[in-house]
């Protein structure tokens, strides 16, 4: 059991660098990214089909959605990365990226395993940011956690802070087809 120290931190980091340069890029929507009102314009700009949750628990969405490139390498550029996040304090945050390369866009450090789920027919791994020393106990409500599991070519992570492994699994559960 191992920990992936400042992942969450830099899951933070990522989406708001990626919202921040999305605002910067949104006349750029012919190349595929920009920040959408929309689920169907995020999956017009991403070119594959989004899955999009039906249960929020309440939390309401944060920003656009927004739609990037998956530059973990030079051939992973032309892959599409897609992030919607749910949650407006500090408190409580659900998030759904997706991506059609197939696997994730940023690189990760070990984390704790914490079980596997069942998600729309395929396997999932649902791992946490906790139970090494210097990190709460992965009992905790706060911490970071990380459920993630691949379909058709397309490669799924739903993150929550704040929330139960059930509600993270529900908010997973939920997602259907734009």
């Amino acid at each position: 059991m191992a920990t992936m120290a400042g992942l969450a931190a830099a899951a933070c980091v990522v989406t708001a660098a990626s919202s921040a340069t999305l605002a910067a890029a949104a006349p750029l929507r012919s190349a595929g990214i920009g920040q959408f009102a929309s689920w169907r314009a995020a999956q017009h700009a991403a070119g594959f089909q989004l899955l999009r949750p039906t249960k929020a628990f309440s939390l309401p969405i944060t920003n656009k959605i927004s739609v990037a490139r998956c530059e973990i390498s030079k051939k992973k550029a032309k892959k599409r990365l897609v992030i919607a996040s749910y949650g407006r304090t500090v408190r409580a945050n659900l998030t759904i990226s997706q991506n059609n390369s197939g696997s994730p866009c940023t690189r990760t450090r070990k984390v704790t395993l914490l079980g596997h789920y069942l998600v729309l027919g395929h396997r999932a791994t649902l791992i946490g940011d906790c139970g090494v020393r210097g990190l709460p106990s992965c009992k905790s409500a706060k911490i970071f956690l990380f459920l993630t599991w691949r379909a058709r070519g397309v490669y799924y992570q739903a993150m929550s802070y704040g929330e139960s492994r059930n509600v993270l699994v529900g908010f997973a559960r939920s997602l259907v087809r734009v």
